[in-house]
């Protein structure tokens, strides 16, 4: 990755993770947004997805970052276990929301597919990293950071759908619970299949 194009990834990244950070964090802004009956509903589930989804988002960008090979293995490990924790967390909160979303059971399966897989990948990358297959750990975790990302290609798409082509909401969601996730894996599974730094062995900095 340039370096020019990890900064605009991190700006987005700050952006959408610090608004939602703010659901869970600042009192009374989820009471105040539209939102708010989804936090009084179910509330559990909401402000943890909304408080470790962020916090993995971000964390995440930065292991991928330019001065991400210079990292000492110390906090490499330390960022990598907050970032897995956080994903299973923030993972098992959006399988729970996808039962009970907007748009019905079409965005729900949709939702519901993307926490299934977004659990999976994470798991397995730190399976790897932890029996020192250091190749497959960066393979997975490429995987899993692709389904992340899924928090910022989805409000990307919201800004794109609703605006420019005046699509209503509930019709938009259905398309997002699939279009905010699916093109990212698609290309991450072609990333780490044609990319021979992602594929050859290498040992953790030092």
């Amino acid at each position: 990755m340039t370096r020019a194009l990890w900064w605009s990834l991190t700006i987005l990244v700050i952006g959408v993770g610090g608004y939602a950070l703010m659901f869970a964090l600042l009192p009374g802004f989820a009471e105040n947004s539209a939102m708010k009956h989804h936090f009084a509903d179910r509330p559990f589930a909401m402000y943890g997805h909304f408080l470790f989804g962020p916090v993995a988002l971000i964390i995440g960008m930065l292991q991928f970052g330019p001065t991400a090979p210079g990292l000492r293995a110390g906090w490499h490990r330390v960022l990598g276990r907050i970032y897995v924790a956080c994903c299973i967390l923030a993972g098992v909160a959006g399988i729970k929301m996808s039962f009970d979303t907007i748009g019905g059971a079409p965005s729900g399966v949709g939702f519901f597919l993307l926490g299934i897989f977004w659990l999976m990948t994470t798991a397995v990358a730190f399976y790897h990293a932890r029996v020192g297959r250091y190749a497959e750990h960066r393979r997975w975790m490429i995987r899993s950071y692709s389904l992340t990302f899924a928090a910022v290609t989805l409000r990307l798409q919201l800004g794109v759908l609703i605006p420019l082509f005046g699509y209503d909401f509930k019709d938009v969601y259905v398309l997002i619970a699939w279009g905010c996730w699916v093109p990212n894996i698609l290309w991450a599974e072609w990333y780490v299949r044609r990319s021979p730094s992602i594929t050859r062995p290498r040992a953790p900095a030092s």
